[in-house]
């Protein structure tokens, strides 16, 4: 394995373990790439392996912000309309889900994420370049 291939499978490494580090490996990868890309040195399919990296990244964090966002929000909306205006247990038993589907959302944006990074990985063995999805993402 040469020096390139060594330092883009520490990114993709690194990146694997973001959703258990609570993002700081995933920043260190992202920095990392950031260098890797301005000194130049690598070639277009390593290159384009550490964008796809950083693309996911900001992608999934972007989701993440917003997937916390929003569940907080819902939640404290319906439970302060559960206890100062309305109150009723169906609308107590809907926001005390919510937190769940969440989580369920979460976690499944925590397996694309690896999906991703595993495919970008069998691209890198085969000395492919990183290949941007065309449908949504996540």
């Amino acid at each position: 394995m040469n020096k390139p291939h060594k330092g883009i499978w520490i990114a993709y490494i690194l990146s694997c373990f973001t959703p258990f580090t609570c993002l700081i490996s995933g920043v260190v990868a992202i920095v990392y790439a950031g260098y890797r890309l301005d000194k130049g040195e690598d070639g277009q399919v390593i290159d384009s392996h550490y964008y796809g990296l950083i693309r996911t990244f900001f992608l999934n964090l972007t989701y993440f912000v917003v997937l916390i966002i929003t569940v907080a929000t819902s939640n404290a909306v319906l439970i302060g309309v559960n206890d100062y205006w309305y109150t009723n247990s169906t609308i107590d038993e809907i926001a005390y889900s919510i937190p769940y589907i969440g989580f369920l959302f979460g976690l499944i944006a925590i397996v694309v994420w690896f999906v991703r990074m595993f495919q970008g990985m069998k691209k890198l063995i085969q000395n492919q370049p990183f290949g941007f999805s065309k449908g949504p993402n996540l």
